[in-house]
């Protein structure tokens, strides 16, 4: 028999070979190196879900915000009968909307109690909606933001129309 095939009769070797080898094999199960990026790509799509989320409830907000100062302005001006430009006073207000994340804005400017008198109320609403995912380009996910401000008429109106526009 030749050396080579005696070795493979002898039985495998026991003691501190044997242990060490189950060391070295336990030490590689143990072994957490590239788990931190296993479990960062598993959260990973829903910390961007999250952050894409709030950002565009931040630009809802502020879009909020920008329509009831937008509607504030336009009943001071009407309410003490101004129109700040040569145009209608509702188009000089969606002139004035700096929200790019609305579409359709409309202004309205109505008398509540149906006369214009001084001392009579007059109402201005500013709508427009927003899309909440603009990338994906779905129709059904637009809402309606509404900012709306009511002032009693310090003058009679002459330099603007009640109206939509």
């Amino acid at each position: 028999m030749s050396t080579s095939a005696r070795e493979q009769l002898q039985p495998p070797p026991t003691g501190i070979y044997t242990a060490r080898r189950g060391v070295h094999t336990r030490a590689r199960l143990a072994d957490e190196r590239g788990a931190a990026l296993v479990e960062f790509a598993l959260i990973l799509p829903i910390l961007v879900l999250l952050v894409f989320g709030i950002i565009q409830f931040g630009l809802a907000l502020n879009s909020a915000n920008d329509e009831t100062h937008l509607a504030n302005e336009v009943a001071r001006y009407a309410t003490v009968n101004e129109n700040p430009s040569g145009k209608s006073l509702q188009e000089w207000a969606k002139s004035q909307a700096d929200s790019k994340a609305l579409s359709g804005q409309t202004v309205c400017i109505t008398f509540p109690n149906g006369t214009s008198n001084i001392g009579d109320p007059v109402e201005v609403k500013v709508s427009g909606s927003i899309e909440w995912l603009p990338v994906l380009k779905i129709k059904a996910t637009k809402t309606l933001i509404e900012g709306k401000a009511d002032m009693r008429l310090e003058a009679p109106p002459t330099a603007y129309k009640a109206g939509c526009a």
